[in-house]
C-alpha cells in the first residue's frame, strides 16, 4: 500500500463504558503507538510500552506488536497477537488502553434533528426580552401593590418592594441555567429568567383579577378557582423550563409538568394542622375595591353602622348577663 496516502483511518481511545475520550487520524505508515513521546498516539498508560505496537500494511491494514511487555489483544480476546488485522470498527486492547479502529469508508450515523432548531422557546434565550419581562414584572408588582393597599405608600419603599421578588427570580434562573448547563451543554440563562418573569406577571394578574371577581360575585368558589389556575400556570412555568433543558419531544414534557401542577394542587387542598376556628386575635378579611367593581348588591353605609350598632348592643348584654350571674 502506498505510504503517502494522506488518511488511513482515526485511532479511537475509549473508557471503560464505550464512550470516546480522543480520536487521532492516521495519516501515514508505519503509524507507532506506545508512552513514548516520539509516537504518533501518545497513551498514558502505565502496562503499555515505549513503543508498544505500530500500524503498517501489506496487503492490508495491520496492527504489528513490538514485543511489548503486556501483549496487544483484540477485542475481548485473552490471548496475545502478534499481529491484528484492522477493519472498521475493530476493537483493539493494549495494556489498559481501549482502542477502536474506524476505516476511512466506514458509513456514519446521520445527523439527529435538534427538536429546539426551529422552537420558539428558544427565541425566549434574548437580553431584550429578559429585560422587557423583568421590567414588566416590577410593574405588575408596584401596581399591585398600589392598588391592594390601604395605606398611604411612599414611593420608595413602593419600588423596594419589588426587589426582593427580582432577586428570587434571578436566583431561580440562575439554578435552572445550571441544570441546562450540566443536563444540555447550553445556559441559556435569558430564556430561563424570561420564563420567570412572565410567571411573576402572570401570578400578579391572575392574584389582582381573583381579588376583583371575589369583590364582584362574593362567592367563595373564586378561591378554588384560582388555585386551579395556579396550578395550571406553574405547569407551563415548569414545561418552559424544561423545554429549554430537553432535547427531546416536547410531548414527553407534558406527564412531568403536569404532575408538578397536580401535586402543587393536592398540597393546597390539604387541610391545615392548626385549628382555626379558635384564635386569640380577632382576624378581619378586607378587600378595598371601587364601587363600580360590585357587581351584587352591598349595603350602604347606614345599614352597616346599624348592624354593627346591633352587635356592639348584643354584646353588650350578653356581658351583663355574663356579669349578673356567675
Amino acid at each position: 500500500m502506498d505510504s503517502t496516502v494522506k488518511f488511513l483511518g482515526v485511532l479511537e481511545i475509549m473508557d471503560r463504558a464505550g464512550h470516546v475520550q480522543s480520536r487521532t487520524r492516521v495519516e501515514h505508515l508505519p503509524f507507532r503507538i506506545g508512552r513514548a513521546l516520539d509516537n504518533d498516539l501518545i497513551l498514558d498508560d502505565p502496562y503499555a510500552c515505549a513503543h508498544h505496537a505500530q500500524i503498517s500494511a501489506d496487503e492490508q491494514l495491520q496492527l504489528i506488536d513490538c514485543d511489548s511487555l503486556n501483549g496487544s489483544f483484540q477485542g475481548d480476546e485473552h490471548s496475545r497477537r502478534a499481529q491484528i488485522m484492522l477493519g472498521s470498527g475493530l476493537e483493539l486492547r493494549l495494556g489498559h488502553t481501549l482502542l477502536r479502529f474506524r476505516g476511512i469508508g466506514e458509513q456514519i450515523a446521520a445527523t439527529v434533528p435538534d427538536p429546539l432548531a426551529r422552537s420558539r422557546w428558544l427565541s425566549l434565550d434574548r437580553l431584550a426580552w429578559a429585560l422587557t419581562a423583568m421590567l414588566a414584572g416590577v410593574l405588575a408588582i408596584t401596581t399591585g401593590n398600589l392598588i391592594g393597599s390601604g395605606q398611604p405608600i411612599r414611593m420608595g419603599a413602593l419600588l423596594g418592594s419589588a426587589v426582593p421578588p427580582m432577586i428570587v427570580l434571578a436566583l431561580w434562573a440562575l439554578s435552572w441555567s445550571v441544570v441546562n448547563r450540566v443536563v444540555a451543554h447550553r445556559f441559556h440563562y435569558f430564556g430561563h429568567l424570561t420564563i420567570g418573569a412572565c410567571a411573576v406577571v402572570a401570578g400578579t394578574l391572575l392574584e389582582s383579577f381573583s381579588a376583583y371577581v371575589g369583590f364582584a360575585l362574593g362567592g367563595a368558589a373564586v378561591g378554588g378557582l384560582t388555585t386551579v389556575t395556579g396550578a395550571l400556570l406553574i405547569s407551563v412555568v415548569i414545561f418552559g423550563h424544561l423545554r429549554l433543558i430537553s432535547r427531546g419531544r416536547a410531548r414527553a414534557l407534558l406527564l412531568p409538568s403536569a404532575l408538578i401542577g397536580v401535586g402543587f394542587l393536592a398540597l393546597s387542598f390539604l387541610p391545615s394542622a392548626a385549628d382555626e376556628r379558635f384564635s386569640s386575635e380577632p382576624k378581619f378579611t378586607a378587600s378595598l375595591k371601587p364601587p363600580f367593581a360590585a357587581l351584587r348588591e352591598g349595603r350602604t353605609s347606614t345599614v352597616f353602622y346599624e348592624d354593627a350598632a346591633s352587635v356592639w348592643d348584643a354584646a353588650d348584654a350578653e356581658a351583663a348577663e355574663k356579669e349578673g350571674n356567675p
